[in-house]
C-alpha cells in the first residue's frame, strides 16, 4: 500500500510478499500501527540522557523493541525495560519495522518523525548499545538496512527515487538514483509495492526487488543474473550464503552469496515471508501459510536444517501470525511476533524444537535480540 502521510501508512512489514497475506493481517497491522502513532515526539527533547542507562539490563545480550511510540532496551527475556527514546510534542514518535541492531551489535537504528501538524517528516536515529543517542538524519521507508560492516545505513531519501547512504555520524556519504521504469534493464518488471533497499554481502551495492543492483560507486544499475535473491532474502552471519524465496519455483532456496550452488530447501506451497539464519548457519527460521480446513489458511513458523532440509514447525497461528524476528545469539531460541484472538500482537520466544513458548513483550510486533559477537 502506498503512503499518504505517515499516520496513514499501512505497510505490512516484510516487502511485497506481505501484500499476498489475508486482508485480516493487514487490518491488524493497521490497528497496531495506528495506536502507536497517536502521540508524537519533538526531536531535540526526545533523547533525554536520563533515559539512556541501559546498563541496568543484565544477561549476555539485550532486546531492543518499539512500543507505543517509544524505543526500549531490556534483558533478553523482556524484563527490566529501559526507555531510550520517548515520544513528545505534537508530531512524531519512534518505531522499528525490522532489524534494528547493527550486525556487530554495537549500534541501534530506528525510525522517528519530527515537525508540526501536517509538516511531519521522517527520520532515522542511531544510538549505541547503551541507548545513548548518536545521530538523527532524514529518511523515509520502513526497514533500515545496515551495511555488512556496521558502519553505514541506507534509507530512501525520496521514496522509490533516491537512496541515501549515511555514516554513524549522521553525515550523508552518497545519494543514489533509482532509474525510472522506462530506463530499467530489459527483463526487469516495474518496481511496485512497499520495499526497501538491501545490502549485498560485499557491501559495495544495494539490491532492490527483482534483482536490480544499485552500485554505491555511482555506476549504472544492472540486473543481476538468476538465480539470485529478489525481495525476500537473508544472508548468513558470515555472509557466505543466502536464503531466499523463489516465486517462480514456489520454494525456499539456499545458495552461495553470489547466487551459485542454489538448491531447494523447502517448498511450502505458500510464499515465504520472514527469513532468519541461526548464528552458526546450520538452521533457518521462516514463516509461511498453511492450509487448515479449505479455504481457511493459517500461518506457521518453521525451522529447517540447512544440511539435511529437515523441516520442523515450531509455532502456529492465524493468518499474519506468527512472524519470525530472529534467533538468540546461542541459536537455541527464536524470537517471533504473534497475534491473539483479540487482535493484540506480542513478542514471543520458543525453543528451536518448538518447546517452552514464552511471552517476551506484550503489545508490540517488532523487536530484535542483540546479535552474536556483540559487546554488552
Amino acid at each position: 500500500m502506498e503512503r499518504s502521510g505517515r499516520r496513514l501508512r499501512t505497510r505490512v512489514p516484510g516487502g511485497d510478499a506481505r501484500r499476498e497475506r489475508h486482508v485480516v493481517a493487514a487490518l491488524l497491522v493497521v490497528g497496531l500501527m495506528t495506536s502507536a502513532c497517536t502521540a508524537s515526539t519533538q526531536h531535540g527533547s526526545s533523547h533525554d540522557p536520563s533515559l539512556a542507562h541501559a546498563a541496568a539490563t543484565t544477561g549476555s545480550y539485550r532486546l531492543a523493541f518499539g512500543l507505543n511510540g517509544d524505543i526500549y532496551l531490556a534483558n533478553q527475556d523482556g524484563s527490566n525495560p529501559v526507555r531510550i527514546a520517548h515520544r513528545r510534542g505534537p508530531c512524531g514518535d519512534y518505531w522499528g519495522e525490522g532489524p534494528m541492531w547493527s550486525p556487530d551489535g554495537r549500534y541501534l537504528a530506528y525510525r522517528g518523525s519530527v515537525g508540526h501538524g501536517d509538516s511531519c517528516h521522517e527520520t532515522v536515529n542511531i544510538s549505541d548499545a547503551e541507548g545513548r543517542h548518536i545521530a538523527t538524519f532524514p529518511g523515509t521507508g520502513w526497514r533500515i538496512p545496515w551495511s555488512p560492516d556496521s558502519t553505514r545505513v541506507a534509507t530512501w531519501a525520496k521514496l522509490g527515487r533516491t537512496i541515501a547512504i549515511y555514516g554513524l555520524d549522521g553525515v550523508r556519504q552518497a545519494l543514489l538514483t533509482v532509474p525510472p521504469t522506462k530506463k530499467l534493464p530489459n527483463g526487469l518488471p516495474r518496481l511496485r509495492g512497499d520495499h526497501d533497499p538491501a545490502w549485498l554481502a560485499d557491501g559495495t551495492s544495494l539490491l532492490l526487488p527483482s534483482r536490480l543492483e544499485i552500485p554505491l560507486d555511482g555506476s549504472a544499475p544492472r540486473l543481476l543474473p538468476s538465480p539470485h535473491p529478489g525481495s525476500s532474502f537473508a544472508y548468513s552471519s558470515d555472509s557466505e550464503h543466502v536464503a531466499y524465496w523463489d516465486r517462480s519455483k514456489g520454494s525456499l532456496i539456499v545458495a552461495a552469496a553470489d547466487g551459485s550452488q542454489a538448491r531447494v530447501l523447502f517448498s511450502p506451497g505458500f510464499p515465504v515471508y520472514g527469513i532468519a539464519w541461526s548464528p552458526s548457519g546450520d538452521r533457518i527460521a521462516f514463516d509461511t501459510g498453511v492450509w487448515t480446513t479449505y479455504p481457511s489458511v493459517a500461518n506457521e513458523l518453521y525451522v529447517v536444517d540447512v544440511a539435511s532440509g529437515t523441516t520442523l514447525p515450531v509455532a502456529k497461528g492465524r493468518f499474519g501470525s506468527p512472524s519470525v524476528r530472529g534467533f538468540s545469539p546461542a541459536g537455541d531460541r527464536i524470537l517471533y511476533s504473534s497475534t491473539n484472538a483479540h487482535g493484540v500482537t506480542s513478542l514471543w520466544s520458543v525453543d528451536v524444537n518448538g518447546s517452552d513458548r514464552r511471552q517476551v513483550v506484550a503489545g508490540t510486533d517488532w523487536g530484535e535480540w542483540q546479535p552474536v559477537g556483540a559487546t554488552g
